[in-house]
């Protein structure tokens, strides 16, 4: 389908399907894999390359944890609770062990297929696809986590920006604990040499652990109080990680790649007050992963209203936006 510039189409490659969002007038193409997570499995803004995919799309069905190690993996819940157990409203929960040999790590969401349930180009030229994956069609799911949530997620390309819309829906009619996040890899030519310098609204730091886990309650930190002006990250370790508290109202993080001349930025709604900064090492990316909570909160002695550790009410929808593109570096 095309109007104008925008087009959207399905395709096969390496036996997945895929669908493609197009806009050559920007230099704009976003790939989204509904099958493996909903995943945005590749991003391009500016013909600046944004979102880093595998070197072989198939790594994502032959690799335990490839799922969400590439691409915009959704997270739920984000990060990692301690031997998949916590508590909420009375009742104890059990998730499985997927990094043994103490950890449950991201959820299922970016494993599991997702429906298309609608796409096109809109009215304005930006081309779209919307899917949905409900927990009530996955038995295997609710044993574990009793709980009808429906997931509604929609990309949208329009004049070269990728926005990201949802909405999460309680249909049960229990609270059920809530916690999602974000976990977009930023490629970056880290193997290059390149000045690569952060910029993000930081109001403090959680102490963490190697594995995102908090060991106390944040504060204002040299890092924190540096972001707001930029820090650069072109010597940040790999398989480290810093975890930020935002300042409220929403956030512009800004990746500036001088030598290369152009910025990413990641706008983000103030539904994810939280940030956590990871280099991983299997790729060249940086990944900015936007939580609603901070790692295992619902496991952590501190106030709900610290940790961001809550329930979705019966009938209740939570709703999210980011957006994310490329700008030139004058």
């Amino acid at each position: 389908m095309t109007s104008n510039s925008a087009s959207v189409e399905q395709v096969v490659k390496e036996g997945l399907d895929i669908v493609v969002l197009r806009e050559p007038a920007t230099g704009s193409i976003a790939e989204i894999i509904p099958g493996i997570g909903n995943n945005l499995i590749r991003f391009e803004s500016g013909d600046h390359p944004v979102i880093e995919p595998p070197a072989r799309l198939q790594k994502l069905q032959q690799e335990a944890f490839a799922p969400f190690q590439y691409g915009m993996p959704m997270l739920f819940p984000p990060n990692r609770v301690h031997k998949g157990r916590f508590s909420y409203r009375g009742r104890e929960y059990e998730l499985p062990i997927n990094e043994p040999p103490d950890f449950h790590l991201h959820g299922e969401l970016c494993k599991r297929a997702w429906e298309i349930v609608e796409k096109g180009v809109s009215g304005d030229g930006g081309a779209y696809v919307t899917s949905r994956f409900s927990y009530a069609s996955h038995p295997g799911l609710m044993a574990y986590f009793p709980h009808s949530l429906t997931f509604t997620v929609t990309y949208r390309l329009l004049a070269g920006r990728l926005y990201l819309e949802g909405a999460i829906v309680n249909d049960g009619e229990e609270e059920s604990p809530f916690a999602f996040g974000l976990h977009p890899y930023f490629a970056l030519p880290f193997h290059r040499g390149k000045e690569i310098i952060l910029h993000a609204p930081a109001l403090e730091e959680w102490p963490v652990t190697s594995q995102a886990t908090v060991k106390g309650l944040p504060s204002r930190t040299e890092l924190s109080r540096s972001l707001n002006e930029g820090v650069s990250i072109s010597e940040y370790s790999e398989l480290d990680c810093s975890l930020i508290t935002l300042k409220e109202g929403g956030a512009t993080c800004r990746i500036d790649v001088p030598d290369n001349a152009y910025s990413i930025l990641f706008r983000l709604g103030p539904e994810f007050p939280y940030l956590v900064l990871f280099r991983p090492d299997w790729s060249s990316a940086y990944s900015l992963e936007p939580y609603t909570y901070v790692t295992d909160a619902f496991n952590l002695p501190y106030e709900s209203e610290r940790t961001g550790a809550r329930g979705l009410m019966p009938g209740e929808t939570f709703r999210f936006a980011a957006s994310m593109w490329t700008e030139a570096l004058g």
